[in-house]
């Protein structure tokens, strides 16, 4: 067999993780031979081979699994979203979309600001191009802890809860600055924006304009700067983040808040 048809039947990288098992389960029945004699030798060559063969039907099984539910992505004829559990799981990006005021669609319409539903993934690989993948797994974690705290609302009421939410507002305010730092070359983000949310394969078509990345930043953005400029009793952000750091996060404000 071939190693193109091994990688079919087992996936890509199936048959070098077989290959190598099969080195050591070499090595280790030689051992057994020095160490143990002729039994010893067979028990080991024995106990190799069925680890073998249990990865061999692992790999198949999961290799058929991909190329089945892949097959199943392409035909249907609706949008294609991440796997529930694993959208769930981005709490970041589930911050992000309920911080967006235009909200998403399953199916939408010409002119409109929503995002459609299939953009999803695509959106989460925006935000970790801009954010880098250890800025984005801190963030994610972060957000972890704040959406925790409301297991039963729902991500279109969770703007509305947190930002009436008094315990959560330092955690909240420190999400928000990270993102508006790493948005603060506007033009630079608008253009990874663009090219990484646009889509041309049907039914998924896509194509986002400046007006829809605005939609993105004022959604973020703005509640914070009326938070910056109208502080509650008990933020002390100079305390927090340092000297001067309501002025200097207002002005990467202004730069962000740039029309697009």
């Amino acid at each position: 067999m071939t190693l193109e048809n091994e990688r079919i039947r087992l996936g890509v990288g199936g048959p070098e993780m077989i290959r190598l098992a099969e080195d050591i389960g070499t090595l280790a029945v030689r051992v057994a031979e020095a160490k143990g004699g002729e039994r010893l030798k067979a028990e080991t060559d024995h106990y190799v081979k069925g680890q073998i063969s249990r990865m061999r039907v692992a790999c198949g099984a999961c290799a058929s699994r991909m190329v089945k539910d892949a097959a199943a992505d392409a035909l249907r004829a609706e949008p294609i979203e991440r796997p529930a559990w694993d959208r769930r799981s981005d709490f970041l990006l589930r911050l992000v979309m309920a911080f967006y005021p235009q909200g998403l669609v399953t199916e939408r319409k010409e002119g409109s600001l929503a995002l459609p539903r299939h953009c999803l993934s695509r959106l989460g690989v925006f935000l970790r191009e801009v954010l880098g993948t250890l800025p984005y797994s801190d963030l994610n974690a972060d957000v972890s802890r704040l959406i925790s705290r409301f297991p039963n609302v729902q991500d279109v009421e969770l703007r509305r809860i947190l930002l009436g939410h008094p315990p959560s507002r330092l955690l909240l305010l420190k999400t928000l600055i990270r993102l508006v730092q790493a948005f603060e070359h506007t033009d630079e983000v608008r253009g990874i924006f663009m090219e990484t949310m646009r889509s041309e394969a049907w039914p998924n078509v896509f194509r986002p304009t400046p007006q829809h990345f605005a939609a993105l930043c004022d959604g973020l953005f703005g509640e914070l700067m009326v938070m910056l400029q109208n502080p509650k009793e008990g933020d002390d952000l100079d305390q927090w983040f340092g000297r001067g750091a309501t002025e200097r996060l207002l002005d990467m404000l202004e730069r962000v808040a740039v029309p697009a």
